[in-house]
């Protein structure tokens, strides 16, 4: 093999490493998901505690079963059925994408598991629910802008951004429905919205 040779197929092999360093993000189906169904979620939260449709309070507990029922099987059928030859697949920044929200959803699913517990088991009038908004928008908005950097995903990197400036009127709208709405709008924007344009920048299965 010539030094010519050589130097062509070294270089080759960087190209190919350089584009997949730069491959799209494949998680847009999972902000899609999540993103819509926590907007839902926290309207239909903000609708109940206002009756709006006259449903009772005990309608919270149906509402959040269901949405961590509905989110956690679609989100297993997905990962089941979403295959691993979509191009770019093993990527830095879908990887690093992948375990900075896996992080995030095993915090999430930890704190609101003890507020259940706290709730069922303690006879103090303390909610720790109602510390959930701004503790959701915040762990949004640093797994969207810590995927956004990495991926060099300037469409993550906003969204995260703007998640995490709003946890401050999350936090001082602690104990007002409004929460619920400024929640919601959150979810839409800086979930939904990025995830649809995330997927719309998808590669197709075959290269």
């Amino acid at each position: 093999m010539s030094p010519q040779s050589l130097a062509d197929d070294l270089a080759y092999i960087r190209d190919l490493a350089e584009a997949g360093e730069k491959a799209p993000l494949l998680g847009g189906r999972y902000l899609v998901w999540w993103g819509s169904l926590t907007t839902l979620a926290y309207l239909a939260q903000y609708a109940i505690l206002e009756r709006l449709f006259g449903l009772p309070p005990q309608a919270l507990a149906f509402l959040w079963g269901g949405y961590v029922i509905l989110g956690l099987g679609c989100s297993f059928s997905m990962h089941r059925t979403f295959g691993p030859e979509k191009p770019g697949a093993a990527s830095t920044g879908n990887r690093v994408s992948a375990l900075v929200w896996k992080s995030a959803g095993l915090f999430l699913g930890a704190y609101f598991t003890g507020a259940f517990f706290k709730v069922a088991l303690s006879s103090d009038n303390f909610d720790p629910f109602i510390w959930s908004v701004p503790l959701v928008v915040g762990v949004y908005g640093l797994a969207q802008y810590a995927g956004g950097v990495i991926a060099s995903s300037r469409v993550l990197t906003l969204a995260g951004q703007a998640a995490l400036i709003a946890t401050v009127p999350a936090v001082m709208l602690v104990g007002s429905t409004l929460s619920w709405l400024l929640g919601a709008a959150v979810a839409a924007f800086c979930i939904l919205l990025p995830g649809i344009l995330l997927m719309r920048s998808e590669p197709s299965a075959t290269v």
